[in-house]
């Protein structure tokens, strides 16, 4: 193989790459009018999340207390896609800040178009908290 071959096919790679890496890290376009933010009493099991249809603004209490945000506080949490913050029936993540505490925070995954006004589904890695349904009861 030539140099200049070698040369083209590393580009060629190269661009490629790039490339697939970009396509991932752009939001999905939806057509659809963006969902009114959650608002309400979020419960799975004895966890609990109050959510105050701000968009921005919330309590917890969990059962078991989680290292990086305690059992119970207040604070902010967002919807994530990628590193910015996104619509929550097409985000990928769910981040809660506590924001008494230094802005302590954890995230927590999530399929992609499975959260509705009246619920979502959350994950992390914790063999403790492998994935939570969290339904609006009022």
């Amino acid at each position: 193989m030539t140099s200049k071959l070698k040369n083209s096919l590393v580009l060629t790679l190269v661009i490629i790459a790039f490339v697939a890496c970009r396509v991932y890290d752009k939001p999905p376009s939806l057509k659809t009018p963006e969902p009114s933010p959650h608002n309400g009493v979020f419960v799975n099991g004895k966890d609990t999340l109050w959510m105050n249809g701000d968009g921005k603004t919330i309590r917890w209490h969990f059962e078991k207390a989680l290292p990086e945000i305690g059992q119970s506080g207040r604070g902010e949490y967002v919807f994530l896609f990628g590193h910015g913050k996104y619509r929550y029936d097409a985000a990928e993540a769910f981040r809660i800040i506590d924001t008494a505490h230094n802005n302590a925070s954890h995230e927590f995954r999530m399929n992609p178009g499975t959260a509705t006004p009246e619920g979502f589904i959350i994950t992390r890695d914790d063999l403790n908290y492998k994935s939570q349904k969290f339904q609006l009861v009022k």
